[in-house]
């Protein structure tokens, strides 16, 4: 309520100029402040805690408990009990915040500040890591890897808002960078160099990948359970999406499946080298194998999702239905889709329909040893 000599009563800017706003309160005779990021958080948050007083539900220890608790303690309190499927790149964010401003306390963060920390991330430079192993080269952050490290502090802080740590999440104001859609696939002289630069098994992983759409951490992670022969389907559980997704099999897929020998001795379709009992690392396996492929092949501007682009791709340029690439894929917006819908669906649908989705000219682990997958028997039922 504003008092008729204009001011605001119990509110002020402090200090004067600084954007910074506090809320003044007289509990039980003790003068109470509690900080705001902008005059009408500030307005907004006397009023309540007036009428909080008022109620006779209002509990200062409840802010007083408040005040110590740092973005680092905060970040860490979400780890421990996060069932996010993609914890290792939560906490990959989780450490860049932490090591930025891991010290400041919740309330203090303003949007201000985080604007300020986006401005300057757009033009800086960072040292990247190549198998493992620190560089001294540096280039300039992507849209994308800021607007990830945003997006995971507007994700954990409106946490803190449900927890009464703060008023308002300061990220909420925070604008994306524009991101460069990229549908950028292999063409079949690119995989067929690629194929040259990695082992029959390797390539077999990365065939894989192509003939069934699957994400990275999804592939490297599949069971045999999840893989039913009889159906030509793989079942993923726990989509992004959270919702049960069932990928169609198609016959090089089934192939690459058939010739492992995996499912004698681990649940995992891929497992780790090392240690048969767990999944094989993607990460590993990119850095390792797949990354280096690329370079030697001289490929440039593409990854691992590039293979995912490739997949889609080509199923929209044999003229399968933008639906049912949307379900295939896993796609939880119909929009993600529609960046394939400007191919031409007449382009390369000869090849694709007679054989391989990633070109005639590439023969997969599979086609080398079709023994072994005559061998496989009855052995595939006892995963259906």
């Amino acid at each position: 309520m504003a008092r008729k000599d204009g001011k605001d009563r119990g509110i002020l800017e402090k200090p004067k100029g600084s954007g910074i706003w506090w809320v003044r309160l007289f509990v039980k005779g003790r003068e109470k402040w509690y900080r705001a990021d902008n005059k009408s958080q500030a307005k907004t948050l006397y009023g309540r805690l007036k009428a909080e007083i008022r109620e006779g539900i209002f509990f200062p220890e409840k802010f007083s408990q408040t005040k110590d608790v740092t973005l680092r303690s905060w970040i860490d309190r979400y780890l421990e009990s996060s069932t996010n499927r993609n914890i290792k790149n939560e906490r990959h964010y989780g450490r860049f915040w932490k090591l930025l401003m891991g010290k400041r306390i919740l309330s203090q963060i303003t949007t201000g500040d985080l604007r300020r920390i986006q401005a300057r991330l757009k033009g800086r430079r960072e040292k990247v890591r190549i198998y493992g192993k620190q560089t001294q080269k540096t280039g300039r952050l992507a849209p994308a890897t800021i607007n990830r490290r945003f997006a995971f502090l507007r994700h954990i802080l409106p946490l803190a808002v449900k927890d009464d740590l703060l008023v308002k999440n300061p990220a909420s104001g925070i604008k994306f960078f524009p991101e460069a859609k990229r549908t950028r696939y292999f063409s079949d002289s690119e995989l067929d160099q690629l194929q040259k630069h990695l082992k029959p098994t390797e390539w077999d992983i990365v065939v894989f990948a192509i003939e069934t759409g699957l994400r990275r951490n999804e592939q490297f992670s599949l069971r045999w359970d999840q893989v039913c022969f009889e159906t030509s389907v793989i079942t993923l559980p726990l989509p992004k999406g959270g919702r049960t997704r069932h990928v169609p099999l198609r016959k090089g897929a089934k192939a690459i499946l058939r010739n492992l020998d995996s499912f004698l001795t681990s649940a995992w379709v891929f497992p780790s080298p090392q240690n048969p009992l767990k999944p094989r690392n993607a990460q590993s396996f990119v850095n390792k194998h797949f990354t280096p492929a690329l370079r030697n092949a001289g490929i440039t501007g593409a990854c691992w999702h590039t293979l995912r682009h490739t997949a889609a791709s080509r199923r929209i340029m044999a003229g399968v239905d933008l639906f049912a690439v949307k379900e295939i894929l896993g796609h939880q917006d119909i929009a993600t889709t529609m960046r394939y819908s400007h191919l031409s669906p007449g382009y390369l649908q000869d090849a694709v329909n007679q054989g391989s989705l990633i070109g005639t000219g590439s023969k997969t682990g599979s086609d080398r040893d079709e023994v072994a997958s005559k061998n496989f028997g009855e052995e595939s039922k006892r995963f259906d």
